[in-house]
């Protein structure tokens, strides 16, 4: 069943319910006290009866107390009462009926109220129905010195029962009416409280078919605009998870075709070169020449391997970080690539406080080789390269920076993807293999580091990272 329904049933019956109760409470509650005050008006009826009787009783001799001198005394007594509205009857202690006030040929109805009485209870009530007629019978217990007399009135009271009756008929019928004109209300109530819910609906159901720029209105401050806000956060961060999935398949894309081609391009003459030493009779000369091609493009390839196990191996294996000291880190990296260095005509050049760097030694070397032998392959004959350390309020920043052809600033973004070059022909000259910026990214993401990367064309490029303090690395492990 639907929300709508759902909400206009549920009011509809709880109206129903409500007026149901309230209306029947309301009439009982007017009838008990139409009742109420019909019996308090007979008791108060049958003490004045029982008042002149006894006073009357007692002034009267014992030997005046005849049938016929007793009716007249009960004729005058109920002569000052309300006998159009009550019938007055006198029963002796055996309750045989010794006077009535009926009309002749007047048939009252059985009561049984005297079975009631005691000494302790001497008053009391009941009301007979027959099928027209509900009457109202009070009776009272009497004594007359030695004598016990019981006094009873009884009134009809069938009209109380009738207005009883009329008020349930006219409420039926104004319940029936309410009940329309509160099913057409609750009709429009439940439309406009669920309007919202179905456009969310309509709205969810268009995104899950692939519209996926579709948001939902906001529905104000109540708990149904709560909910269309966080649909459309979740819509926005769904949609940028699904572009991050889309340019990760597209990089993967990338990665492997870029792959294919740096493969095939080594394979290529080492095959050719092969085919050349295995089919044809050449000198020593040449034979050297096409050893060589097969020895460069397989140290080419190895490279690659070594590459890619390392990008592949980091960020994947546990690191075990501990405290470096950066004087003995630079010194190491100094000693690897000095030789690189200088065989190219270049400088090396390390200034550095005294501090520590928190992290993985291995991969902290391999971090600045990367960055120092990307600077070797921009520089020219008399190129510096310059490493550089110092403290700082939130840790410790090293930056690597050359003196040689830099790169356009629209293409610093683009060098820390997969086989990416910015000049392929002379890095592949220079034996590079397009990864080693990728995986400095990668071992500055794993050591939680931050490095932002400068660079203008013919004046070199600046590689700034700041690690984290130690402390702070701690925690995170």
């Amino acid at each position: 069943m639907k929300f709508f329904w759902k909400i206009f049933f549920a009011f509809t019956v709880l109206i129903t319910v409500v007026f149901s109760i309230f209306g029947i409470w309301a009439i009982s509650q007017a009838f008990q006290t139409s009742f109420d005050k019909e019996v308090e008006e007979s008791s108060r009826e049958n003490r004045m009866f029982q008042y002149a009787f006894e006073m009357n009783m007692n002034s009267l001799p014992e030997s005046y107390r005849r049938e016929e001198i007793f009716a007249q005394l009960m004729k005058k007594i109920t002569d000052n009462l309300d006998q159009k509205t009550y019938i007055y009857t006198v029963l002796d202690q055996d309750g045989r009926e010794v006077f009535s006030s009926k009309e002749p040929g007047t048939e009252l109805l059985t009561n049984d109220i005297l079975g009631m009485l005691s000494e302790e209870n001497n008053c009391g009530y009941e009301v007979v129905s027959s099928p027209n007629s509900r009457i109202l019978y009070f009776m009272c217990r009497s004594q007359v010195g030695e004598s016990v007399f019981y006094l009873e009135n009884c009134k009809d009271i069938t009209e109380i029962y009738k207005e009883r009756d009329e008020f349930y008929s006219a409420y039926r019928i104004i319940m029936v009416m309410l009940l329309i004109l509160a099913a057409v209300i609750i009709f429009i109530m439940s439309h406009i409280l669920t309007k919202s819910i179905v456009a969310l609906s309509d709205t969810t159901r268009k995104f899950s078919e692939g519209d996926y720029q579709i948001r939902a209105e906001d529905g104000g401050e109540d708990e149904i605009g709560m909910l269309s806000r966080d649909f459309n956060r979740m819509a926005d961060n769904l949609v940028e998870k699904m572009d991050e999935l889309t340019d990760a398949v597209r990089k993967q894309e990338d990665f492997t075709a870029s792959f294919a081609h740096e493969l095939k391009t080594p394979l290529t003459s080492i095959i050719g070169y092969s085919d050349m030493l295995r089919t044809m009779d050449m000198d020593r000369e040449e034979t050297m020449e096409a050893s060589n091609y097969i020895y460069s493009q397989g140290k080419r390839l190895e490279k690659l391997s070594l590459k890619l196990l390392e990008l592949i191996v980091v960020g994947k294996q546990e690191l075990h970080c501990r405290s470096v000291q950066v004087a003995e880190l630079l010194e190491e990296v100094g000693g690897v690539v000095t030789h690189g260095l200088e065989k190219q005509g270049a400088k090396l050049h390390i200034e550095a406080e005294d501090g520590v760097i928190w992290g993985e030694r291995d991969l902290l070397i391999s971090l600045l080789v990367n960055l120092v032998d990307n600077s070797r392959k921009a520089l020219s004959e008399d190129g510096n390269v310059w490493i550089r350390g110092r403290k700082t309020d939130d840790g410790y920043e090293l930056t690597v920076k050359d003196n040689g052809r830099g790169m356009p600033e629209e293409e610093i973004h683009k060098i820390t993807e997969a086989f990416y070059m910015v000049d392929k022909s002379r890095s592949r000259k220079e034996g590079g293999v397009g990864l080693g910026m990728t995986l400095c990214s990668r071992i500055v993401e794993v050591h939680r580091a931050r490095w932002t990367i400068k660079s203008r064309e013919k004046e070199g490029t600046e590689v700034r990272i700041v690690f984290s303090e130690e402390r702070e690395m701690a925690d995170e492990k």
